[in-house]
């Protein structure tokens, strides 16, 4: 495999860049499409040896996410006017992290346009996740800034220890949160905390084919986090990976690529 710089390269390459309203968007390949969602710091290019080993058998589309969205059903909303823009009908779902919460709300916004779904490193927040969300929110409002961005970048290289393109992928976030600003990284965590308080309420409203990939040492993402999650999909598929943290597709990308294809040949073949 290539350095991530090339691999970064060689992604801005071969992907069409577009734009719907306030969002940007990356697509590249041909077939059926795979919609990619990346997690709360929002940037496209995070799913970049995913796209790169998806374009040959698929078309692939991925979102850097509007820092104007303040809750999950509006990124969902979003995307389903970037898939109109785009002329796509049906997707593949993927979801890793925060953007997998946003999968599971994007399919009570369009369950009739997701023909499977992926989830990773992620559950759904809920009642016990309040105070901590609403704490963090307060304090990014609150915080001289530069500390602010600090504290992300310390907690990022945590929960990416186990990636050898850490430092890579820390620039790239905090490059994405300095452009978004403030009001952009306070929306991300009014998002989460609009799920953590609604979550309880959730009833299964998709019944499609669910693939769940986690690690045993997420340090982010507790088994009730994810139990919740699977009680909206009792016949999901799950498969638990020893080690890797919370970021699978940036700590084992073999393993991760192999998964979802394996999962999107099998849902392409219902």
């Amino acid at each position: 495999m290539h350095g991530i710089e090339q691999r970064a390269a060689e992604f801005e390459r071969l992907h069409r860049v577009g734009e719907s309203a306030d969002w940007r968007y990356y697509t590249a390949g041909e077939g059926e499409t795979v919609l990619l969602l990346p997690g709360g710091a929002g940037i496209g290019i995070g799913w970049l040896d995913l796209a790169l080993g998806l374009r040959t058998d698929y078309r692939t589309l991925t979102v850097d996410y509007p820092p104007s969205a303040g809750t999950l059903d509006e990124l969902a909303e979003g995307l389903l006017r970037v898939l109109d823009a785009e002329g796509v009908d049906r997707v593949h779902v993927v979801g890793q992290s925060a953007g997998g919460m946003l999968a599971e709300v994007f399919t009570r916004h369009a369950p009739d346009r997701v023909a499977s779904l992926v989830f990773s490193g992620t559950g759904l927040y809920g009642a016990e996740d309040v105070a901590r969300l609403g704490a963090r929110l307060a304090a990014i409002r609150d915080a001289p800034w530069e500390q602010t961005l600090a504290a992300a970048r310390d907690a990022l290289r945590a929960a990416w220890r186990d990636s050898p393109d850490a430092g890579f992928w820390v620039a790239r976030v905090d490059a994405a949160y300095r452009r978004s600003g403030r009001d952009g990284l306070v929306n991300s965590y009014a998002a989460l905390l609009d799920l953590a308080h609604r979550s309880a309420g959730l009833r299964p409203a998709w019944h499609g084919p669910v693939l769940v990939l986690a690690a045993a040492d997420d340090p982010l993402i507790t088994p009730v986090h994810r139990q919740r999650l699977l009680d909206l999909h009792p016949g999901a598929e799950v498969r638990v990976f020893p080690d890797g943290g919370h970021s699978l597709p940036l700590t084992r990308p073999a393993d991760y690529l192999a998964e979802v294809t394996r999962h999107l040949r099998a849902a392409g073949a219902r």
